[in-house]
């Protein structure tokens, strides 16, 4: 997934906080300041400090590697490192921006899933009847979107579901920075990883993904006019799992209609086709507690077109971690029988 090969940079001092297993960010900025995002205690700021000279020297390292200008002519460095079999996605603002000084953030990319179906569990993340709910629906091609804010976990839980996608599909992967790596955690499943570049953008990958007879796309996030590719995609027959940025699922129509920048785009009729071919809306939450951050499913809703009375319905089927409804008879004759066919 790298850029290159990148053994040789030494993180000094940020070396030991990055080997630790809670925790998924470090970030240098404010000056002299290392600020961690872990898993177990939550965003805050370290006791150690960092010198602006050190922070510049691994920032040109990783520019020198990467074989990137970073100066005030070019003062942004971002991409994806290697180092000793482990993946970062790294960014960098030059201090001719950053007025405190170099901002240096390296992010901790997992080969291995962190979540488990236990897991899930154990720590209330979800109940295990919505869970089980969840692994039917892409067991059954329902076509998933998990919203909610940065950090909440949408990808995590996205890639948790990523295994149970039955054998016998052609799925693709598109993303800018490659998080999902199914080929080490579901080896078995035919994927073919797709990485946006200059020049190649989200709608490019999908147009071109259609035209290798797949069967599912999973794209990272929807976050631009791409959202119109996907929506064409599902009417044609593929399933679909990708991640959003939205208040809620009642919000999702609305924020598909900015990403589509189209002021001629009927709001009322873009509605009704997103709830006839969207399935499921996920909504992650991230709560900070006094021991960490806690991630949790706020709840799961079903979009739901009633061609015949031409009305959209939003039915809560998951909410304060309780079941609350069953999955629509249209929904659930779709999942069972896409399941019966694998049998």
């Amino acid at each position: 997934m790298s850029d290159g090969n990148f053994n040789e940079i030494d993180f000094g001092l940020l070396q030991n906080l990055l080997e630790q297993e809670d925790i998924t960010d470090v970030a240098c900025k404010n000056g002299n300041e290392i600020w961690i995002t872990s898993n177990d205690k939550g965003h805050y700021k370290s006791q150690m400090f960092i010198s602006e000279s050190e922070v510049e020297r691994i920032a040109n390292q990783i520019a020198n590697k990467m074989q990137k200008e970073f100066n005030p002519a070019n003062p942004s460095l971002e991409g994806d490192i290697q180092k000793d079999k482990l993946d970062y996605r790294v960014g960098c603002v030059h201090s001719y921006l950053s007025q405190e000084g170099t901002t240096l953030v390296i992010r901790k990319v997992r080969k291995k899933q962190f979540l488990t179906y236990d897991r899930l569990i154990q720590d209330k993340t979800i109940s295990k009847k919505a869970l089980d709910v969840l692994i039917y629906a892409v067991k059954g091609r329902a076509n998933l979107l998990f919203i909610g804010e940065t950090g909440s976990g949408k990808t995590e839980l996205l890639k948790f579901l990523i295994p149970y996608i039955p054998k016998n599909e052609v799925i693709v992967t598109i993303e800018d920075s490659m998080e999902f790596n199914v080929k080490s955690i579901a080896p078995e499943l035919s994927c073919t990883a797709f990485r946006i570049r200059k020049n190649y953008t989200y709608s490019t990958i999908i147009s071109m993904a259609l035209r290798l007879n797949v069967q599912r796309i999973l794209l990272q996030e929807a976050r631009g006019e791409e959202v119109r590719d996907l929506i064409d995609a599902i009417s044609t027959g593929h399933t679909v799992m990708t991640t959003m940025h939205a208040k809620s699922a009642e919000n999702v129509p609305s924020r598909i209609r900015q990403m589509i920048r189209d002021e001629n785009e009927n709001y009322d009729s873009l509605k009704k086709r997103i709830y006839a071919l969207f399935d499921l809306v996920v909504h992650m939450e991230k709560i900070e507690t006094k021991v960490g951050i806690k991630r949790t499913v706020k709840s799961i809703h079903e979009f739901y077109y009633d061609a015949s009375n031409d009305e959209c319905h939003l039915i809560e089927i998951y909410s304060n971690g309780r079941l609350i409804n069953q999955l629509s008879n249209g929904l659930m004759t779709q999942i069972m029988k896409c399941i019966e066919e694998l049998r």
